[in-house]
């Protein structure tokens, strides 16, 4: 079978043969550039196959997050979150993911135009995904909740022509939800950063009663793919590239905006799948940085009062704290504050002053004011 991309193809494989052959170096996943050894040895086609199972099983839905079981019940999937079973889903699924326009191609008669998630009805299974009411059996096993990753409960649905990410949290009163709204509002009042992913709010019923629901729009189209984070670092080790370097080198100050903002949100969530790159389909080139996305674990530590700013960063896996972080990145950044605008967002949110008012102490302390 074929590992795709669109209706290009990149990469042979037969896992029960032990074979990989690359196509197209240059298309290929970052997970899996320059980690495919050329040499017939049995280690490296043992490593080779190992890592085409480990890139397979890295697409697929975590049995960890909320609802996962009810979602592989519909689907008749064993619940079984081994490497084999994920590998296993994912070609029976075709790989098919809303953030890329990878997929796998059992025969000829797979096309991506049949396949494509972005451009083909959706089987709804939002109030299985998100309300996480008992599943009942689905036949098109081509479904994005199977490859969409995360740890909250999530669904994708149609709004007009347009693919909408719903989100919600199980935490009394929706916290989360309610804070990731909070802090895209909050986004708003600066400029000559990255971009982000604005959230809206609405309820939906579910399981658990009546739930406040995060509402965006997907951002991934036909001409670009979402790159994660993890994989460049892994790819810029591989070529021993100095990773940060390279982010700050090419894309400046809106790169470095993200662990100023991030800290200004107090977000103690942005590991290396919440941040990332969009790629060019057609060349395999990263173009820009994707917009910031994923803040439902932000202004969490405001809401309940807890002081959070030496909470270790995830961006790069390293031992240093938001707040060093922020302060090591700042010096990179044209960040520009909308003192009215964010004046103008308190008065539509009063029964959060406080989290207002830390929020404007760190951007006291970063001298952003």
């Amino acid at each position: 079978m074929f590992l795709m991309l669109k209706n290009v193809k990149i990469l042979y494989f037969d896992l029960p043969d032990f074979i990989v052959e690359v196509i197209r170096e240059d298309l290929l996943p970052f997970y899996l550039r320059s980690n495919i050894k050329k040499s017939s040895g049995m280690k490296d086609i043992l490593h080779n196959v190992q890592t085409i199972k480990s890139y397979l099983s890295s697409r697929m839905l975590s049995l960890s997050r909320d609802n996962a079981k009810q979602i592989y019940a519909a689907f008749q999937i064993p619940q079984v979150d081994s490497t084999e079973n994920r590998v296993n889903v994912c070609i029976k699924c075709k790989g098919v993911s809303i953030q890329d326009s990878y997929w796998i191609q059992e025969d000829d008669e797979d096309e991506w135009s049949k396949i494509n998630i972005r451009q083909n009805t959706l089987k709804d299974i939002i109030d299985l995904s998100l309300g996480g009411f008992s599943p009942t059996i689905t036949t098109s096993i081509i479904c994005p909740e199977l490859t969409t990753k995360g740890l909250f409960r999530k669904g994708w649905v149609y709004l007009g022509d347009s693919l909408y990410l719903l989100k919600s949290d199980k935490t009394n009163g929706c916290v989360n939800t309610k804070m990731e709204v909070l802090s895209s509002e909050i986004l708003e009042c600066f400029s000559d950063t990255i971009e982000h992913v604005t959230y809206v709010s609405d309820i939906k019923n579910t399981m658990d009663g009546v739930a406040h629901v995060s509402i965006c729009k997907n951002f991934v189209g036909e001409e670009y793919s979402f790159v994660e984070a993890w994989e460049v670092m892994d790819y810029c080790r591989r070529l021993n590239i100095d990773f940060r370097k390279k982010c700050i080198e090419e894309w400046g100050a809106k790169f470095a905006s993200i662990p100023v903002l991030d800290y200004i949100i107090i977000n103690t969530d942005r590991h290396t799948q919440n941040y990332g790159f969009m790629m060019n389909n057609d060349t395999g080139k990263i173009e820009h940085l994707a917009p910031l996305f994923d803040f439902n674990c932000a202004l969490v530590a405001d809401y309940f009062k807890n002081d959070a700013r030496d909470t270790l960063s995830q961006m790069f896996n390293t031992k240093e704290t938001l707040r060093e972080l922020a302060f090591q990145y700042q010096k990179y950044t044209n960040i520009k504050f909308d003192e009215h605008k964010f004046i103008k967002v308190l008065k539509g949110n009063e029964e959060y002053r406080y989290i207002f008012e830390q929020v404007y102490g760190r951007i006291q302390e970063l001298g952003i004011v």
